[in-house]
């Protein structure tokens, strides 16, 4: 991990995909039918606060739009 790396907490994640803070535990969960196997995994910061890489949430972004990009070729 990058040393400059910023942790993002669920809210933060939620506002970048346009998406509830529901929708992306939803995503995260393998027993929902919204879960996502190439969403990126949140881990724990602390006891009571658990982020993701905001360099694999961009990633994530980018992925869908590659992905959307090329099916409209």
């Amino acid at each position: 991990m990058n040393k400059s790396e910023n942790i993002i907490r669920v809210k933060r994640v939620a506002e970048r995909l346009g998406i509830s803070v529901a929708a992306v535990w939803n995503k995260t969960n393998p027993k929902h039918r919204s879960y996502c196997p190439d969403f990126p995994k949140p881990f724990k910061v602390s006891a009571n606060i658990t982020g993701w890489l905001e360099s694999e949430i961009t990633a994530y972004i980018e992925m869908l739009a590659a992905t959307r990009t090329g099916a409209q070729s």
